[in-house]
């Protein structure tokens, strides 16, 4: 049985779901882990799940037209090599055998979608495919993972959000944000950590100084404030260990005495979050940020920014140290109030931990099934027929 509400129940129901993502990722991606996870928990629950990568999308600028004579080339090259050619994959994640992935060649319009009960847009260019979709497609979704005004077309983004779509945040921060623009069908469910992965080991003991953070060269990342907040503690802690990780290459303006992982496997950036004191967050604006949740999970100490997204966990003095996004002196004297005090250190490592427990896909997976059945079986009124 599912519950709808306060104590009412209904009948456990077989959907057939479907997640449209933008296209395949080569590297792995935080919004797309999100989604395979949910996905992977949906099938374990009985469910028909297929993810849909779309091969191109409509709202970009298409390339320039390639003359007659280098198609010809090309076509010939490619009609060559074509049977060595490996299949579009994700690589870096694992599937249950119930998740079905679908890869476009074009463009996720109603003609090549499948049929289904559920249908869930996921970015804001894929929530734009979604208005034109007939019923048969299934009740339709948005799961909004973060304010994505930051791809330069406010209007549009904002647009995907007052479309009649039932709406999932993953944070209390954009769910306020719905509220403000009067989104009346939305609902607040909160990522998770895979704790099977993600865990501090057998005990949590005191970890030797070390400082450990994840690099991204988007500006809202913060990734050059990671860097200068890092070259700051190695001239105060010349011997701590400091290492950065991320799926760029490594920044060239990052000095050689600091440390860099490009693309760590999950099980080794599990094995870091294990093994480092103190996970630095530099990001200005987040829908959830699962990086510092995982390291909080690991053991880690949380020294970062309020990226807004993280107040779901992060929480100053308590768990975490935080600072305004942009404030690299805070952020340096966080991690040396840390460094410098293993009491205030063991406190907000085992703060941490416990407030992260919390957080278990499991239940996310169960109060997402719950959104999903009660619009299917018309205990809320569908709004979007």
């Amino acid at each position: 049985m599912t519950r709808v509400g306060s104590g009412t129940t209904i009948p456990q129901s077989v959907l057939r779901i479907t997640f449209l993502l933008p296209g395949p990722p080569s590297v792995p991606v935080g919004g797309y882990r999100v989604i395979y996870t949910y996905a992977n928990h949906l099938a374990q629950r009985g469910h028909h799940v297929s993810i849909v990568h779309a091969g191109k999308l409509g709202q970009f600028k298409p390339h320039e037209p390639t003359s007659w004579k280098t198609l010809r080339k090309a076509y010939r090259y490619w009609s060559r090599i074509k049977p060595a050619i490996i299949p579009p994959h994700v690589s870096w994640h694992a599937f249950h055998p119930g998740v079905k992935l679908i890869f476009l060649p074009s463009e996720p319009t109603d003609r090549v979608m499948p049929l289904g009960d559920i249908v869930v847009a996921s970015a804001w260019t894929t929530a734009e495919y979604l208005l034109d979709y007939k019923p048969n497609k299934g009740e339709r979704f948005y799961l909004i993972q973060h304010l994505e005004t930051w791809q330069g077309q406010e209007e549009r983004v904002l647009a995907t959000w007052a479309s009649p779509f039932h709406k999932i945040m993953v944070s209390r921060w954009l769910y306020s944000e719905g509220l403000k623009r009067g989104l009346d069908d939305s609902i607040h469910i909160p990522i998770a950590v895979d704790h099977e992965l993600f865990h501090p080991g057998t005990a949590l003991a005191p970890r030797k100084p070390s400082i450990l953070g994840m690099y991204h060269p988007s500006v809202w990342k913060g990734g050059e404030d990671l860097i200068a907040t890092t070259i700051r503690l190695r001239e105060l802690y010349p011997a701590v260990p400091i290492l950065l990780f991320g799926v760029a290459n490594r920044p060239s303006e990052l000095p050689l005495s600091i440390d860099y992982v490009q693309n760590p496997s999950q099980t080794a950036l599990a094995n870091l979050y294990r093994t480092y004191a103190i996970f630095i967050h530099t990001s200005h604006l987040e829908g959830w940020a699962l990086p510092p949740a995982e390291a909080m999970a690991s053991g880690c100490v949380f020294v970062g920014t309020d990226s807004r997204g993280n107040r779901d966990y992060a929480v100053g003095g308590v768990n975490a140290l935080v600072v305004e996004p942009g404030d690299i002196d805070g952020l340096v004297q966080n991690v040396s109030r840390v460094m410098e005090n293993s009491g205030l250190q063991q406190r907000l490592q085992e703060e941490g931990v416990k407030t992260l427990s919390q957080f278990q896909w499991a239940q996310r997976t169960e109060d997402l099934e719950q959104y999903f059945v009660r619009y299917k079986l018309g205990f809320v009124k569908k709004e979007t027929q």
